[in-house]
């Protein structure tokens, strides 16, 4: 007879605003064939699980548990596993339904955790900081001397991803929403920081740069700030747009080519097909964060009941950096 495990879960049986998230427990089958029990530690939060809440992405079925990112420890293994044991360490980020206490994930979705590396380290850096490895290393690779402009840069990625470019060589100038999160800016790395509520985006970069132009632009806000920030852009220079947290910015194609402007929209797994360069983009990420690249990790925690308080402060901008759940 196969054990029932229960589990503190939060679920959605319609998209909307926050408050579909509701908590309760639910019941978790033991693993199937090459499946493996988790007992999470710490989940992450992600803009892309708001757009899966309010159906920005659409859900097949509900109720639905979203959230793709977590960390944390094996309790049991289904058939088939060779690779993990019951004890080992492990964390995820591309595996929906992470808002739960406990939960079943394919095996090959997984890496092992160092001991160096926390349950809420992991939970933090995982998913963002393998985005940002893409976006620096893989997409435009940042070097010594580029200028480079990354939109909300006090956020889970922004932040990442400047202190990494600022590693590197690069100049950043970096975009935050409020006044408020200037100094954070300013922190992770950022030498310029622009505030996007008293300030003139076109108008404030020309002022710091003069007749230099930027040579990628590294945007997760999209509608609002994308159109003008490629005309910021050198001929030849490189525009990623990796998020659309304003909405699908208007993209005029003519200009673009007529400029020489490479668009690139990318998506993780695309750069990460299996588990082999998983494993490689991980072991990288992680000795980035060892020799100081990334900085200091200190991510802002909620209990996992608190999940749409979470998602609310995020829509709202009150938060910096990464954002966890603790079941």
């Amino acid at each position: 007879m196969k054990k029932i495990y229960k589990s503190g879960v939060v679920r959605i049986e319609s998209q909307g605003p926050p408050a579909v998230l509701q908590y309760s427990i639910q019941e978790v089958q033991e693993p199937g064939a090459h499946e493996i029990l988790i007992s999470q530690k710490a989940i992450a939060i992600n803009f892309v699980d708001i757009m899966y809440r309010n159906g920005t992405f659409p859900i097949m079925s509900f109720p639905a548990t979203i959230g793709g990112e977590a960390a944390g420890i094996v309790e049991h293994v289904g058939s088939g596993v060779t690779s993990i044991k019951e004890g080992d360490r492990v964390a995820y980020y591309n595996s929906l339904g992470s808002y739960a206490e406990k939960r079943l994930v394919k095996v090959e979705d997984l890496v092992k955790l160092p001991d160096d590396i926390s349950y809420d380290q992991a939970a933090s850096i995982l998913a963002k900081g393998l985005t940002a490895r893409m976006l620096i290393r893989q997409i435009y690779a940042v070097k010594p001397g580029d200028i480079i402009l990354v939109h909300a840069a006090a956020g889970g990625v922004g932040s990442l991803l400047s202190k990494w470019a600022k590693a590197l060589g690069a100049t950043v100038i970096g975009t935050v929403g409020t006044e408020a999160k200037r100094a954070i800016a300013s922190d992770n790395g950022v030498d310029h920081v622009i505030v996007m509520e008293t300030q003139d985006l076109g108008a404030k970069v020309k002022e710091l740069i003069g007749n230099q132009r930027i040579d990628a632009v590294f945007d997760g806000v999209g509608k609002a700030t994308f159109e003008i920030s490629v005309k910021l852009l050198k001929n030849g220079g490189t525009a990623v747009l990796f998020g659309m947290a304003s909405g699908n910015p208007h993209l005029d194609m003519n200009y673009l080519s007529k400029r020489q402007i490479r668009l690139v929209r990318p998506a993780l797994q695309q750069y990460l097909p299996d588990m082999y360069s998983r494993e490689l983009a991980t072991r990288e990420l992680f000795d980035a964060w060892r020799d100081g690249s990334l900085g200091t990790i200190t991510p802002t925690v909620y209990a996992l009941k608190d999940a749409a308080v979470a998602h609310r402060d995020l829509e709202e901008g009150k938060t910096t950096g990464s954002i966890i759940l603790h079941p």
